[in-house]
């Protein structure tokens, strides 16, 4: 659990030292890609998060296809966890990153 409650925090803190310029829009126009994993709670509810913005997205399932898997830890720069989410060809983040940019919209 303080594995965990550490990932996160160290997670808030890079996201907090993002300038502005640095910060990925997200739009109706952005093309949308998702990492996820069957059946995993965060995965889920990163989806419903997009769709309650009005964003479609295209979906990677990493669960059972490894090709996909070694895709997004290529273009996320070694992230293992999902979900893991890339807007118009560029490392967006995940759940935590996705929160933090719809928190005050």
């Amino acid at each position: 659990m303080k594995k965990l409650i550490s990932i996160m925090l160290l997670g808030s803190l890079l996201s907090a030292e993002l300038k502005t310029e640095d910060v990925i829009k997200i739009t109706i126009a952005s093309k949308v890609e998702i990492y996820f994993a069957l059946f995993w709670a965060p995965c889920k509810e990163a989806k419903l998060l997009l769709k309650s913005h009005g964003i479609e997205f295209d979906t990677k399932t990493i669960t059972f296809f490894r090709k996909k898997t070694k895709e997004m830890i290529k273009r996320t720069g070694g992230k293992k966890s999902v979900p893991q989410i890339v807007v118009d060809d560029k490392y967006f983040g995940g759940l935590t990153e996705l929160k933090l940019y719809y928190k005050d919209k």
